[in-house]
């Protein structure tokens, strides 16, 4: 009677699987389509009938409403050029998700800017979304996430939004790769949120920062971009600790007070590496950091300095960095004012740099610190330096001579710079020698000048 019972759970349990292959194969994924001549007018309508698991294709026009999803489902717009959902009312999220496993892609959702933290797309409390190739532009945020966690966020425009182009709070574990984000106020920005990925983003002319990370751990920043944002490139704030920023550009990030390449403030324990930061008024900035590797970068023509340590930031490791040409040039010393500038009271090891040069007076030169302070303890110890660039860290690409502005050309711009310089009007650029004679004069003007109507 035993065996006859395990005979009988079997098949009960074989009929049990064959049902449920049966019922799963009943209920396979339906489309729905919105538009124009279409089953739906609106989204909205489409989303209130479907099913977890169904694809909401929606067929090109533009269209003025507000979406929640709060099932599994997909919608899929016929491209961001060609779908535009406009906020119905200012103060609402456009697309509101509130269901894991939702996918999201090819709109443009905008004009949701009625209210502090109203965005185009906002994802509550939700896990494994994916939000692809959308538009999410000139609403209060661009995309938000609050509370969710492992989500994918790829090939998203999040432009001209009032505050960030991407916002995370408390939301660990996403991946956010090939994403633009400019100017906002901020391009992508995170708080309380740890373990993410961001890869190959672009968070370029922003109002503020670039990349912003608060409170914020355990984060990789890999080949993203961060040109010519007013304040930073990349900001880690407030305890942002054990975060890889690794091969990532910070050019041409400049203000009157700040103007940084990166910066890290009160926060240790973070590696930067193979990073390039030039045309910044600061290269790095550590502001009481303490533990942090910084190796393999290139420093270069940052109008300040290259690097800058203030208020008790030690410990650090500073080594094989290619830093060059930061400051002004002094051609006295030979020296360029300021490589690197610790402006604190405490002992900085920064050995095996390459400065440019190998002749230790000209880097000591370079360096601001107990020479120039008098405060014994601001002492830099730079020796040995490297004879020659470090293979590992990014080479400075040599600048065409004559180019002032850095624009990549020779014009008469360049020869009125070059001649301001000549009379002590502005800052000497070695650029602008083109006689190679270490300083400045109307010959180098007007050789400028001749080399600009010859490339004409």
């Amino acid at each position: 009677r035993k065996g006859n019972n395990i005979a009988n759970l079997k098949w009960l349990i074989i009929l049990v699987i064959e049902m449920w292959l049966v019922f799963c194969g009943k209920t396979s994924a339906v489309e729905l389509h919105v538009g124009s001549g279409q089953t739906y007018s609106t989204i909205r309508g489409a989303v209130d009938v479907a099913g977890d698991g169904d694809v909401i294709i929606v067929h090109a026009g533009s269209y003025t409403e507000h979406v929640s999803v709060a099932k599994r489902l997909t919608l899929l717009g016929e491209g961001a050029d060609v779908v535009t959902v406009t906020a119905a009312v200012t103060s609402e999220h456009i697309f509101y998700v509130a269901a894991d496993y939702v996918n999201i892609s090819g709109f443009t959702v905008t004009g949701a800017t009625g209210y502090y933290s109203i965005s185009g797309i906002y994802l509550d409390n939700v896990e494994h979304c994916n939000i692809s190739d959308n538009n999410a532009s000139n609403n209060d945020y661009g995309i938000y996430l609050q509370h969710s966690s492992s989500n994918t966020l790829e090939n998203n425009t999040v432009n001209s939004n009032d505050h960030c182009g991407i916002r995370m709070s408390s939301s660990d574990n996403n991946n956010l790769a090939n994403n633009t984000a400019s100017d906002n106020s901020c391009g992508i920005y995170q708080v309380d949120s740890s373990s993410n990925v961001l890869t190959e983003n672009i968070a370029n002319s922003n109002n503020n920062y670039g990349i912003y990370l608060q409170h914020s751990s355990s984060n990789t920043l890999e080949n993203n971009t961060v040109n010519s944002n007013n304040d930073s490139g990349i900001y880690l704030y407030y305890y942002s600790s054990n975060n890889n920023i690794i091969g990532n550009t910070a050019s041409n990030n400049s203000d009157n007070d700040e103007g940084i390449g990166i910066y890290v403030g009160y926060s240790d324990n973070n590696n930067l590496e193979k990073n390039t930061m030039n045309l910044n008024n600061y290269g790095i900035h550590l502001h009481y950091s303490r533990n942090n590797d910084i190796t393999c970068n290139l420093v270069h023509k940052n109008s300040d300095s290259g690097f800058c340590l203030t208020d008790s930031s030690t410990d650090n490791i500073i080594e094989h960095n290619n830093i060059v040409e930061n400051g002004n040039y002094n051609s006295t010393s030979g020296g360029w004012e300021w490589d690197f500038y610790n402006d604190q009271g405490c002992i900085v090891e920064a050995r095996n740099n390459y400065w440019g040069t190998p002749d230790n007076d000209i880097v000591d030169a370079s360096i601001y610190d107990d020479d120039e302070s008098t405060n014994v303890y601001r002492l830099v110890r730079f020796y040995p330096p490297a004879g020659e660039p470090v293979p590992c860290a990014p080479i400075p690409i040599p600048e065409l001579h004559g180019d002032v502005n850095h624009d990549g050309k020779l014009s008469t711009t360049d020869a009125v710079l070059a001649l301001q310089m000549a009379v002590g009007g502005i800052d000497t650029d070695l650029a602008a020698d083109m006689n190679s004679d270490g300083k400045i004069t109307s010959l180098d003007a007007l050789m400028i000048l001749q080399a600009a109507a010859e490339n004409i």
